[in-house]
């Protein structure tokens, strides 16, 4: 069986040890912070799987060049502190539980083998 949350986790601690605030609980993000969703699965013939990471980073919305700085800024720490590089990375908007309005965010995604 494959352990999921350990997996994400696991990511968590490897951003959270560059020093990058992150969860994989929406209802604890704590803007500047990374939220690290439940991967989808891409099942091998029993050899394992693997699995699309979707990663949003998401800053305090303080006008649109801020953001942007802010944003690319954690983009790069995001990159160094998992080794990888991403397979995209898109802009979105992300509305947090309780939060008033969406806010800046960028939607990085990579794919790991899990066996």
């Amino acid at each position: 069986m494959v352990d999921i949350a350990a997996a994400a986790q696991s990511i968590v601690t490897q951003l959270k040890a560059a020093g990058i605030r992150a969860t994989i609980d929406e209802r604890d993000i704590n803007p500047p912070a990374v939220w690290v969703k439940p991967p989808i699965a891409a099942f091998r013939f029993g050899k394992g799987w693997d699995a699309t990471w979707t990663l949003q980073a998401v800053v305090p919305d303080t006008g649109r060049n801020n953001s942007l700085a802010a944003l690319g800024a954690m983009i790069d720490a995001v990159q160094a502190a998992m080794n990888w590089h991403a397979i995209t990375a898109n802009p979105v908007a992300l509305l947090i539980p309780g939060g008033a309005a969406p806010l800046p965010a960028y939607e990085m995604t990579f794919s790991e083998r899990i066996t």
